[in-house]
């Protein structure tokens, strides 16, 4: 009788003991729930500030922006959250600030220059169970500010410098003095228009340059002189991180027979943008090599300077990023120089030219130029305004890479 009864009561105690516990996990899963729906709204909120803060950021792309410019970007980032808020619940906190805040520690800032866009969004959200207990609904929203510059810094480099000074691919503004001087004078790459690079010039307007090919090299690489290391560079791009300023090794003119034996091998591994592109872009043919029109957008317009190209989705060999110096201190031998810039060059074919006329005698799209014919010839490319997100930005600049990239 007795054990009876103690077996009675501790079902008894037992019960109480998991009414309690079933409430506590109820209310904390409840809670959970709402915490977990609060945390996917807050990860929902910060990509809805994000990606207004680029796409405004994208508007301020040219060097000399203003007043028309900033508030272009305000006009898209403001329509970018309202046409991608699928859930109907995204809005501004704050105005859409737009100003120059971006690199006013670089010396390089151009005070006025707005770069800047800077994003508020708040996400209206609820509860499912936490209104039952009290909790409050929390004020959910993000912010992100993102920068317009040019790259400052990047890898990926091609072992090509080409010197502004002397090469016909650039416009120069002199400031009246007559003398050819960077950055007081400036210097613009014609964008969007062919541009002729010899490789072999008397007036050294082009040459290799001894780029680091592994990770963790430094951008000028003494020993990078040989000319498997030159032709790894450009199959592959160098793997070494270069910024402007840095001190490079050049030699006038590219390595003829190494720079043609990379470049037919770089260009063989082409054709995903004339797959992919060449049926929807007027101009395609369809012939397995990457058309400039099958590779960026906008094709083919009538360039300016503040035009700002960007590539379709597919990747194409034949768009390279190259080093700008302003000269050749040793025409006839190896300079050290800083780099000046970053250019974006599209390289859409190779020719060979009467030495004495500069005549086009043949054309070869894919660089396959016979060995017997490449100590007269010339690459034909175009100079382009690339948007990049890779690489660290800075002040805008007059050469062809830019940049977007968030900071908060």
């Amino acid at each position: 009788m007795r054990l009876t009864q103690r077996l009675s009561e501790e079902r008894g105690q037992t019960l109480i003991m998991f009414m309690v516990l079933f409430t506590v996990i109820t209310i904390v899963g409840a809670v959970a729930v709402d915490v977990g729906l609060w945390l996917s709204e807050r990860r929902g909120a910060q990509t809805d500030a994000d990606l207004p803060a680029l796409a405004g950021a994208a508007e301020l792309m040219i060097v000399d922006a203003g007043s028309a410019e900033a508030a272009s970007a305000v006009a898209l980032a403001e329509d970018f959250l309202e046409r991608n808020d699928e859930s109907g619940n995204a809005s501004l906190s704050e105005p859409v600030l737009v100003d120059d805040s971006c690199f006013s520690s670089d010396p390089r800032d151009r005070p006025g220059v707005p770069d800047s866009v800077t994003v508020h969004v708040r996400h209206d959200t609820t509860t499912l169970f936490g209104q039952f207990f009290g909790l409050a609904v929390p004020d959910i929203g993000a912010h992100a500010k993102a920068c317009a510059g040019s790259l400052r810094s990047t890898t990926g480099l091609r072992p090509w410098t080409i010197s502004m000074y002397n090469s016909e691919c650039f416009e120069w503004n002199d400031d009246g003095d007559g003398v050819k001087d960077y950055p007081e004078d400036e210097f613009l790459p014609w964008y969007g228009e062919d541009c002729v690079i010899r490789l072999e010039s008397p007036s050294s307007q082009v040459g290799s340059i001894r780029l680091g090919p592994d990770p963790g090299d430094e951008c000028n690489e003494p020993s990078a002189g040989g000319a498997e290391k030159y032709k790894e560079n450009i199959l592959e791009g160098s793997d070494a991180w270069c910024e402007i300023d840095d001190l490079i090794d050049t030699e006038p003119g590219l390595k003829v027979g190494p720079t043609y034996d990379a470049l037919e091998d770089l260009l063989a591994s082409e054709g995903e943008c004339d797959s992919e592109y060449c049926a929807d872009v007027s101009g395609g043919m369809c012939n397995g090599m990457d058309e400039f029109a099958e590779s960026f957008t906008p094709a083919d317009i009538a360039p300016t300077h503040d035009d700002v190209y960007q590539p379709n989705a597919c990747t194409t060999p034949r768009a390279v990023d190259i080093v700008i110096i302003d000269e050749f201190t040793n025409p006839t031998g190896m300079s050290t120089v800083p780099i000046r810039g970053f250019a974006a060059f599209f390289i859409m074919q190779c020719e060979v030219i009467d030495p004495g006329t500069e005549e086009v005698l043949a054309v070869y799209p894919g660089c396959d130029v016979p060995p017997g014919d490449r100590s007269n010839s010339q690459i034909r490319g175009r100079f382009m305004q690339v948007l990049k997100l890779k690489g660290s930005g800075g002040p805008m600049d007059t050469f062809g890479t830019k940049t977007i990239f968030l900071v908060e």
